[in-house]
């Protein structure tokens, strides 16, 4: 018999109290479940990329307080190429090579910043602000460049953020 539904028998012709229910489908569906989850978690490790928000520490940073006013890096990218700003009012424009930005050029200027005596030795963070119409496969690229030349903390922000 295929049905959940007992079959009359015993006395009187009354059906009895206690049900038989199939819990194949239901154990199915809950294997196919958890397989979907696992299989989905190790996906969202791949693609994350670690970034810190304004006024955030990087993970194991000491935060001491300093008295000496600290230099802010910013690059901004919007559709027409890269804007290098230092916070002492200094801004290097880096247009676009042909379709593609210059990742080339933003590489010798974030070495250049490297090495100027005013920034301290142990500045490790850049702040980057982002165009909307910026593609993101170009902003990850961006911030690969800004890692390998000693910027591993970076923060990023749409251009309208603070």
């Amino acid at each position: 018999m295929g049905g959940a539904a007992p079959t009359p028998s015993g006395k009187g012709g009354k059906k009895p109290l206690d049900a038989q229910i199939n819990l194949v489908p239901f154990i199915d569906l809950l294997s196919c479940c958890i397989s979907f989850l696992l299989i989905t978690a190790v996906w969202t490790q791949l693609a994350r990329m670690n970034v810190t928000q304004k006024g955030q520490a990087p993970a194991g940073a000491d935060q001491a307080p300093t008295d000496v006013p600290q230099q802010s890096l910013t690059l901004f990218i919007d559709k027409d190429g890269y804007t290098f700003a230092k916070s002492t009012g200094e801004n290097t424009p880096i247009p676009m090579k042909g379709d593609d930005y210059d990742y080339t050029k933003l590489a010798d200027v974030l070495k250049e910043a490297r090495t100027d005596p005013r920034l301290p030795a142990d500045k490790q963070d850049i702040s980057i602000k982002v165009d909307d119409a910026v593609i993101y496969n170009k902003i990850i690229k961006t911030m690969d460049v800004c890692i390998s030349n000693k910027f591993p903390t970076v923060s990023l922000t749409d251009k309208g953020g603070v």
